[in-house]
This record gives C-alpha cells, sequence and structure tokens, in this order.
C-alpha cells in the first residue's frame, strides 16, 4: 500500500502539467521537421517549466485555511541539432519556426541552435531492403503444451499502472469515512438531553414583573473595575450622555454612586445632559437591568481601547479642563508637546490646537508623519511634564480671562478702550492679548467684519446697531453685505432704541464671533490693537 501511495504522489499535478505541455511540444516539433527536414533536424531535448501560484483563499474546513496554490506552465525551453550544411538564412527560419510552436502553448519559449555536420546518406540502391513483415507464430495447439510459452503481465506490474487509481480511491475512502464519523456525532449530539447546571425557577406569578438580581460580589467587582479604569468609565458615559440615555445613566448614578459624573463636569459639551442626570436620579427606580448594561459597555469600551499605545501614562488627563490643559502646553517643550497632544483625549487636543500658531500646528503634523509611533519612556517622561505643569498652575489663567472679558462686557466704549489701555501697560501683557472691544468694529477690515455679521442673528444685529454711536452704526452697515444691509436699515427704521441689556447682549456676541474670527484667521494681537486704537483716533478727530 505504501508503495502504490508514494507512485500515486509522484504523479503530481505539476508534474502532469509538465508532462502533457512537453509531449504537446515534441508532438508539434516532430510535426515541424517532417514538412521541413526529416533528414537534417532533430529535436535533442524540450522542456517545460511549471510554478505553483495563488489563486484564492481556501474556505475554513477539517484543514487550515490559506491560500490556493494551482501549478501553472511559465515557460518552455527546446534543444535542435541541425545539420551544418544547411543555409544560415534556413537554420534562423528554423529557430523561428520552433519558437513559434512554442509560444502555441501560451508561454515564452527559448531555442538553442546548435549546427554539426551530418553524415553522407548512401544512395538508394547501396541501402538494405526493409526486412520483410513477419507473420504472426501459428497458436499453439494444447498438445504442444512442452513448448516456451509468453510470459503473462504480472499483477504487480498491474498494481503499478493502476497505483494513481488506486490511490485516490483509498483517499475518497478515508475522507468519506471521516465525514460519516462526524455527522454520526453530531447527530448524536443533538439527540442527548440538555442538563442544566441550575434547575429553572418554578414560575412566580407575583414576582413576574421583578428585575434580574445583581449578585453583590458581581456589584464590588464592577464597581472597582469603574473606578480603577478612569478613562473607560468617562468613554462609556460620556458616550450614553451624548446619546441622551439620561434616564439610563441616572439609574448608573442612583445604584454605584456620583463618582460615575466626577469627570465630566469640566466638559461643556455635555454639562446640560450631566445636569439632567443630577435632575433625575432621584425620580428613577432601582434597575438591576442598568447595571448589567453597564458592565457590557464596559467590556466593549476596555476590548475597543486595548490596541492604544501610553494610553495608561496619559490616565491623569480625565477631569482636566479643556482651558487648563491648553494652558499648560503653551510652556512645554517641542518634543513633551508632541507627546501630550498626540496623547491626550480628543476634546482637550481640540483646545491645545486652537492656542498653537500655524507654525506649531505644521510642526506637529511633520513630526507624527514622520514618526507615527513614540516609545513607551518617551511619552512617560512627557506626562510626567505636564502633569507637573497642571500641579503648578493650580485654577489657570483662562479662569482670569473669562472673568475679564465679562467685566469688559459691562463696560461702555470708551471705559473699554481705556481699561484695555491699562492693563496693556501695567500687565504681563498676557490677559490683554485675548481682549476685543468695541472699538474693534470700527477698523477692522470689510472682509472680516462681513464674516463675523453673516454669522449672528439680524435680531441681535438690529439690537447692537440701534445702541451704538452713529459713527459705529454706519462703520458697521458699511462692512455688511449689500442685501444683509438693506434689511438691517428697514429693521432699523421700523423700532427704536434698544434697551440696555438688549444692547450689552448683542454686542457680546458680535464681540464674541469677532475673537472667533480673528483666532480662525491667525489676526495677531498688534493687528487688532491697531484696530481698536484707529477706530478711537479716528472718534476724536471726528468729535474735535
Amino acid at each position: 500500500m505504501l508503495i502504490l501511495l508514494a507512485a500515486a504522489v509522484a504523479l503530481t499535478p505539476a508534474s502532469r502539467l509538465q508532462r502533457d505541455a512537453e509531449d504537446k511540444a515534441r508532438a508539434e516539433m516532430t510535426d515541424l521537421f517532417r514538412a521541413l527536414c526529416p533528414e537534417q533536424c532533430v529535436l535533442l531535448s524540450i522542456q517545460a517549466r511549471v510554478e505553483e501560484e495563488a489563486v484564492g483563499t481556501a474556505d475554513p474546513g477539517f484543514d487550515a485555511p490559506g491560500d490556493l496554490k494551482a501549478p501553472v506552465l511559465k515557460g518552455a525551453t527546446a534543444g535542435v541539432l541541425l545539420d551544418a550544411k544547411l543555409p544560415p538564412a534556413f537554420r534562423g527560419k528554423v529557430r523561428d519556426l520552433v519558437a513559434q510552436r512554442l509560444r502555441a502553448l501560451g508561454v515564452p519559449a527559448q531555442v538553442a541552435i546548435q549546427a554539426v555536420p551530418f553524415p553522407v546518406r548512401n544512395p538508394t540502391h547501396l541501402e538494405a531492403p526493409p526486412p520483410a513483415p513477419q507473420m504472426p507464430p501459428p497458436a499453439v495447439p494444447p498438445a504442444q503444451a512442452g513448448q516456451p510459452e509468453a510470459r503473462p503481465i504480472s499483477a504487480r506490474d498491474r498494481l503499478l499502472e493502476e497505483a494513481p487509481a488506486l490511490a485516490a480511491a483509498a483517499l475518497f475512502a478515508i475522507v468519506a469515512l471521516a465525514l460519516g464519523a462526524l455527522l454520526y456525532l453530531a447527530t448524536r449530539r443533538a439527540q442527548e438531553p440538555a442538563w442544566e447546571l441550575e434547575p429553572a425557577a418554578p414560575p412566580d406569578a407575583a414576582g413576574a414583573g421583578r428585575p434580574a438580581t445583581f449578585s453583590e460580589s458581581r456589584r464590588r467587582k464592577l464597581e472597582k473595575a469603574l473606578a480603577d479604569e478612569r478613562a473607560v468609565r468617562n468613554s462609556v458615559v460620556r458616550e450614553a450622555l451624548t446619546r441622551g440615555e439620561i434616564d439610563l445613566v441616572a439609574r448608573w448614578v442612583r445604584e454605584l454612586g456620583e463618582f460615575l459624573l466626577q469627570d465630566l463636569g469640566s466638559d461643556g459639551a455635555i454639562a446640560q445632559a450631566v445636569s439632567a442626570v443630577a435632575a433625575q436620579v432621584g425620580r428613577v427606580a432601582p434597575d438591576p437591568s442598568a447595571l448589567t448594561e453597564l458592565e457590557g459597555r464596559l467590556i466593549g469600551a476596555r476590548l475597543a481601547r486595548a490596541a492604544e499605545n501610553a494610553d495608561g501614562a496619559f490616565a491623569f488627563l480625565e477631569g482636566v479642563r479643556p482651558d487648563a490643559f491648553a494652558a499648560a502646553c503653551r510652556d512645554l517643550s517641542p518634543g513633551a508637546l508632541d507627546a501630550v497632544v498626540r496623547f491626550a483625549p480628543s476634546r482637550l487636543r481640540a483646545a491645545a490646537l486652537q492656542e498653537l500658531s500655524t507654525e506649531q500646528r505644521r510642526e506637529l503634523a511633520l513630526a507624527w508623519a514622520r514618526r507615527p509611533e513614540v516609545p513607551a519612556s518617551y511619552a512617560l517622561a512627557a506626562a510626567d511634564e505636564l502633569r507637573e505643569r497642571l500641579e503648578r498652575m493650580g485654577g489657570g489663567p483662562r479662569q482670569a480671562e473669562s472673568a475679564m472679558s465679562d467685566l469688559l462686557d459691562s463696560l461702555g466704549r470708551d471705559e473699554q478702550d481705556v481699561l484695555l489701555e491699562r492693563l496693556r501697560r501695567e500687565g504681563d501683557g498676557r490677559s490683554a492679548r485675548a481682549l476685543v472691544t468695541e472699538s474693534a468694529l470700527g477698523g477692522v477690515p470689510a472682509d472680516v467684519l462681513a464674516s463675523v455679521l453673516l454669522r449672528v442673528d439680524p435680531a441681535r444685529v438690529v439690537a447692537y446697531l440701534a445702541g451704538a454711536d452713529p459713527g459705529l452704526r454706519q462703520k458697521v452697515l458699511g462692512g455688511c453685505p449689500a442685501r444683509l444691509r438693506r434689511e438691517l436699515e428697514e429693521e432699523l427704521q421700523l423700532r427704536g432704541s434698544s434697551t440696555p441689556a438688549e444692547f450689552l447682549d448683542a454686542r457680546r456676541e458680535i464681540l464674541a464671533r469677532l475673537r472667533d474670527e480673528t483666532a480662525r484667521r491667525n489676526i495677531s494681537s498688534a493687528e487688532v490693537r491697531g484696530w481698536s486704537n484707529g477706530a478711537a483716533e479716528r472718534a476724536r478727530l471726528a468729535a474735535e
């Protein structure tokens, strides 16, 4: 049996393809030489080159999945012996004809020609006559059994001839037996009774509406995981609040405690949702199934964040305010800034990028493109530098800037200019850098002013223009697009002056839009200060 299998394996698909190609090419060469030069052209050798190539991907089954390979004919080489007495042009023609016949196989062909002088053939009358055909020997009668008989074909020779077919039949039988055994096991397993580890609880009509219980050990394990995995916890709760699942988050807080919202109070995007949860906690009923939902989402978020690198080093950023993070990034070294902005959460990254200049953003983009991965030691050092900077900052300068902006919005135009000038002279310069006064509207370029006014509700623009100075009102109207200017002028003619509260609210919104537009266009604070100084100077000259 082993001999039969060895003989079958020897006839692989690649060897079979090679043998068929060589036989076909040899038949073609024989026909060609019989027609061209039967006595002076001899085929020395023919060899076909076969390689295996991937043709697809195998479906998973009993064998390991992988790429399917099939033998492919890649080329053919032929050696031809020609009589040296043939003309050179004829020999070249023979080479081309042989290559053409080989290219009929669909692969590149190489032809090697050797020219040697063939011996002179004897004349026809000198050659020996062909032997006469011999008659088959008469059948030996049974009476002459003593004479030698022809040797019959042995069983061993017959087995060798049928070895491929026998091997294929044996392999087919083995596969059929394996499939039958698997089918039997699958059928028997389906018929076996399903054994339960715990008996099913009898139906209880009184507790049919009672929610499923959540064991105490399971609750403690979930609470510990939420406390340890701070980033994953914030991600799950933030996503639920973004989807508007207020009642579900309120049940989580009722079951586990308010530490779930500990780091989300500084996130302005979900501040309203957090307030809604705080108001809803006392109204929702206890529901252990909510903890099951939280446990599943925690596992999903943990698996989703498993591929992130150096995430644990920056876990302390959970709960940090965006303004404090942006202020801390200002004084970081370029290398630490690269790692910090790379691994920071998206909301903190967006706040930090708004504070960076165009050149710094370009350098960060080039650094991320040239070095997509950062060593763990490098990230840890950057995290330590950022943590130290946040600890030294305390509350952060953004709180002072926000309070200063609110104070400035409550003052009149002249008082704003006086206060801003004093801040520039007596302060450190940074406190007045992001402040914009009403006087800047008098010197702002027309394209910037038009972009600002188009982003404000026309009713608010009318409320501001109704209480603004006449000169500044004409400047703002001149910067509006033609269609918007006509609408504003018509509204101003129809309504009287606005109340102080309406005027201040409208002015605050317009100045906020102007600050955003200057930041978006990377306009320097010195240029903005020039708008205010130029407008104030023109107003003083007009008054004189």
